[in-house]
């Protein structure tokens, strides 16, 4: 029975880029949700002023409880310190991927746009349980420390 549950309701997850979002943080983005070991699933980015980090729910919704945490300067322009902001970014609203490949990040900066994450992500789908790997894509995540803006492009 829980089998049929989770292929009828994660079949219904798009899988093109167009619906993978960017949250503030909430109980997804608690720190207890970080996927061990950390230093294996964490890595930090423009000297480490940008840090992401493998998030685990525990396995809800089974099909797809990873998602990406960001942290990122705020960027808020003005004169005060700047402080970090938290970020989720996940399959879709309520839903994460079936995995995230934190090691196989890729990174590169456009000075006018800001750093780029290219984030291997895979998505959940029937033949999954019969042992066949994931549909795996990437999400491309622009983050401007100037702005505060972490968007996916």
């Amino acid at each position: 029975m829980r089998k049929a549950f989770i292929a009828a309701a994660c079949c219904l997850l798009p899988l093109s880029a167009t619906a993978q979002v960017i949250a503030d943080c909430d109980w997804v983005g608690s720190p207890a949700n970080i996927f061990e070991p950390w230093d294996t699933h964490s890595r930090s980015f423009a000297n480490g002023a940008i840090r992401v980090a493998l998030l685990d729910t525990g396995g809800e919704p089974a099909c797809c409880s990873r998602h990406l945490l960001i942290l990122s300067p705020s960027g808020d322009g003005s004169d005060e310190p700047i402080f970090r902001q938290c970020r989720v970014a996940s399959a879709q609203v309520n839903s994460g991927f079936y995995d995230v490949d934190v090691p196989g990040i890729t990174a590169s900066y456009d000075p006018a746009k800001g750093l780029l994450l290219s984030v291997p992500v895979g998505h959940w789908h029937e033949g999954v349980e019969a042992g066949r790997p994931p549909i795996v894509e990437r999400m491309e995540i622009r983050i401007n420390q100037s702005t505060g803006t972490v968007a996916v492009e």
